[in-house]
């Protein structure tokens, strides 16, 4: 904790704002994460699969739908309630894809944000690097040939400090991010798979 503070100080208002924007970051990505695989787990691969084991629509409501968490199960008897209107085609197939982008654009939040920090933390980083330089060579100017080689080497300790701190925010930021994009597009590849499996069952 010590260590930290010191870094504090000497990194100034830049470092300060990384560490605040890398505080952002693990909240989102732990947001994230209870939110895609806990709270709202749209993760259909095991109903797939028994669709692709032969089971018939009445069973799998009963058996696997039933069973499913509250997310999923309100989701899928939406789409199922859907279907079972017997509208024309491309009714059915507005309506739930209305549904899937309203649910998906929810799960969508806060992904464009841990995209920016990913982005952004190096380039501040990288700012207050070229700052920090700027200081010291001000101060080799200043001092002539009387300047302590301490000062100067200290000055550029301080400024290569924040480039490793927009590093160490911006590459988990980016790992978790294209990790949820990544998961994301499959929740939404299998639930497409689904969606045309329940239209050929109805």
């Amino acid at each position: 904790m010590d260590t930290f503070l010191n870094y504090l100080d000497k990194g100034g208002i830049i470092f300060s704002f990384l560490a605040f924007l890398s505080l952002i970051a693990i909240t989102i990505i732990i947001y994230k994460y209870l939110e895609i695989f806990v709270f709202r787990s749209l993760d259909f691969s095991k109903i797939l699969n028994e669709l692709d084991n032969g089971i018939n629509l009445n069973d799998l409501k009963d058996k696997i739908i039933e069973k499913s968490s509250n997310s999923k199960k309100s989701f899928l008897k939406k789409i199922l309630k859907i279907l079972e209107k017997n509208k024309s085609k491309d009714y059915s197939e507005q309506e739930i894809n209305r549904l899937v982008e309203n649910e998906f654009r929810k799960i969508q939040l806060f992904m464009p944000s841990l995209e920016i920090i990913a982005q952004v933390s190096p380039l501040i980083g990288l700012l207050g690097t070229v700052i920090g330089m700027i200081d010291s060579f001000n101060e080799l100017e200043l001092g002539g040939s009387l300047v302590d080689p301490s000062i100067l080497a200290g000055g550029i300790w301080t400024a290569l400090l924040t480039t490793a701190m927009g590093l160490i925010v911006a590459i988990p930021a980016l790992v978790s991010h294209y990790f949820f994009e990544k998961k994301i597009q499959n929740l939404y590849n299998n639930l497409d798979s689904l969606i045309k499996k329940f239209s050929m069952m109805k």
